[in-house]
């Protein structure tokens, strides 16, 4: 290759790294952010977690989200400590469709989970909510493992919405 080819080719270079530059900077300077991406108020900077019905991937999926929005969950001696009570609770399934010559059945799993904002003098900033998630399942009962196995990811599938729905509820407080 030639000087003068070499010259194109690196000023080429620079040129689209220069417009993607750019780019990023006016996609910053807009104010977009990717979506589930939440920021807690300074109030909820330094939560207490309260989640003793919550399971061990619970909390730390929650704990995750949280540390992810900016809040503190260490113990930091923060006088304006914040307590965050969590629950998640299964609700009864629901047959919505049966079928017996196909052998199966549509089903909805359902979730709930409650919070409430308690501030460290006592003072309730939000008090006990409610955020319900479901999933229509369509499942064959000639296979008991499959059914179980849909209904577990569906469970988890919900958790996550139901942790990622209570953080962006939090960044509006």
């Amino acid at each position: 290759m030639s000087q003068s080819g070499k010259r194109v080719q690196a000023t080429r270079i620079i040129s689209s790294r220069f417009i993607i530059v750019v780019l990023a900077g006016m996609l910053s300077a807009c104010g977009f952010h990717l979506r589930g991406v939440a920021y807690l108020p300074p109030e909820l900077q330094s939560i207490e977690l309260q989640a003793d019905s919550l399971s061990v991937s619970q909390v730390t999926q929650l704990r995750r989200n949280l540390e992810q929005a900016g809040a503190s969950l260490n113990d930091d001696g923060s006088a304006d400590r914040v307590q965050l009570s969590v629950a998640i609770r299964p609700l009864p399934d629901r047959n919505l469709a049966d079928s017996r010559g196909a052998n199966t059945v549509v089903v909805r799993v359902s979730r709930e989970l409650s919070y409430s904002l308690t501030s460290n003098e006592g003072e309730r900033l939000v008090s006990q909510n409610t955020i319900q998630r479901q999933q229509d399942l369509t499942l064959d009962n000639n296979n008991p493992i499959g059914i179980e196995f849909e209904k577990e990811n569906a469970i988890e599938k919900l958790d996550r919405e139901l942790i990622i729905q209570l953080v962006l509820l939090l960044e509006q407080f």
